[in-house]
């Protein structure tokens, strides 16, 4: 049994990097908008920044970018691949590969064995959006690697506590800067780690070594502020027509549906290990609450916006959309499955769950158009990695072998179907 365990975590990581480097060579018939944002302004604007660095950023907007402009700063002056279109895909590439081995490691740290933790991590490379970010080079492609390194400084903050090593607050804060400055939307984890450490009462001294070294990273970010008088360059840019506070609402049952795409198959192993009665009782009462919600929202036409959505809703908006399901009850069913496993781990830690959600929640609820690649693979991290703390993990370590199994089959059947969808449904 050992050995037919091993053989399949061996086959996951090798089937997995394969595909990963094979993919890269037919990246044209990926799924990602990655190649549009490339083709459109991405490289243009690297090649901007190494030639001017001053004009781009004092007129940041006019670039096309409503993010923060590290990322074309990395590139255009620390990566020596950047002339040339070819070697820079091919060095995007290997940070995509990077950012799956940083999450190995960390995984590892989260008491997974090594073989374990680099199948289980080996994964995400089978994902369409992150593997099409990475094959076309796009801001989130360093943003996740840049998030996943935080992520790892921060399990070595969570375990030393009373004792804590200054460089693993630095660092941590270091690069969850970094990810900020690529990705705004990242900036959910600096409020994360703050709250965190401040309800888990670690002490005043390491709490302020943290703010801080917060308040000194944030030093870059208050001077973009300086010169664009604005958090953003919106002179150049009106972003606030896409990015807007009233977006939140109506985009919580996207946000759910993308909890239950990436997590659903932990179903299955509880109701494995507990049988459907057991299963059926627990989730009963939150699935109902949320469906009946949901369906009467959507006969009083709330949620009429989602059938009509043409960018962003995610694959199972868009297989509804397909099947010309008016009143969006696939969407609806998979959402309320979502907020059941919300509502299961607010039940578990509220406290250290709710700092964690709410503002992931608020903060990538402000656009208008809510991609699913925002969220791929940043929730399957969350989980396994325990920042989401629940009472799967010691049920999920237990069935190791079958969860990587599910996951490889779901992963693996997402990305040919894909690549099936965008080439022969809607080409």
């Amino acid at each position: 049994m050992k050995f037919k365990k091993n053989f399949l975590n061996y086959f996951i990581i090798f089937f997995s990097i394969i595909s990963y480097f094979i993919l890269f060579f037919l990246k044209k018939y990926s799924i990602a908008g990655a190649q549009i944002d490339f083709n459109s302004f991405y490289f243009r604007n690297i090649q901007n920044f190494k030639n001017d660095f001053l004009n781009s950023i004092y007129n940041y907007g006019s670039l096309g970018d409503a993010n923060y402009p590290f990322d074309y700063i990395f590139h255009g002056f620390l990566n020596p691949f950047s002339q040339d279109e070819n070697f820079y895909l091919l060095s995007t590439l290997f940070i995509g590969f990077l950012t799956f081995v940083i999450f190995a490691l960390a995984l590892k740290k989260n008491e997974f064995s090594s073989l374990q933790s680099f199948s289980l991590a080996s994964l995400i490379l089978l994902l369409p959006w992150f593997s099409g970010r990475a094959y076309w080079g796009t801001s989130l492609n360093l943003g996740y690697l840049l998030l996943v390194i935080a992520f790892y400084f921060f399990i070595n903050v969570k375990r030393e506590k009373l004792y804590l090593n200054k460089k693993n607050i630095f660092f941590l804060c270091f690069f969850s800067s970094l990810a900020l400055y690529t990705r705004n939307s990242f900036i959910f984890f600096p409020i994360y780690i703050v709250l965190y450490m401040i309800i888990n009462k670690f002490t005043f001294r390491s709490q302020l070594n943290l703010i801080l070294t917060y308040l000194f990273f944030s030093i870059p970010g208050l001077f973009l502020i300086f010169i664009w008088g604005d958090i953003h360059d919106t002179k150049n840019l009106q972003i606030h027509e896409f990015h807007n506070i009233k977006n939140i609402l109506k985009n919580i049952p996207i946000i759910l549906n993308y909890f239950f795409f990436y997590l659903w198959p932990i179903f299955l192993i509880q109701l494995k290990e507990r049988g459907f009665r057991d299963f059926f009782y627990e989730y009963r009462n939150s699935f109902l609450v949320s469906f009946l919600f949901l369906i009467g929202l959507s006969i009083f036409g709330h949620l009429e916006y989602l059938y009509f959505m043409q960018q962003g809703g995610g694959v199972i908006l868009e297989l509804g959309q397909y099947l010309n399901d008016k009143l969006n009850v696939i969407f609806i069913l998979t959402s309320s499955l979502g907020f059941s496993l919300i509502y299961k781990f607010l039940k578990f830690d509220f406290k250290n769950n709710i700092i964690l959600l709410l503002p992931l929640f608020l903060i990538f609820g402000f656009p208008s158009a809510l991609y699913q690649d925002y969220f791929e693979p940043l929730i399957f991290f969350l989980f396994f990695l325990g920042f989401i703390q629940n009472d799967f993990t010691d049920l999920l370590k237990n069935n190791i072998y079958q969860t990587s199994a599910i996951y490889f089959l779901y992963f693996a059947i997402y990305n040919f179907s894909a690549l099936l969808y965008k080439n022969f449904i809607i080409s």
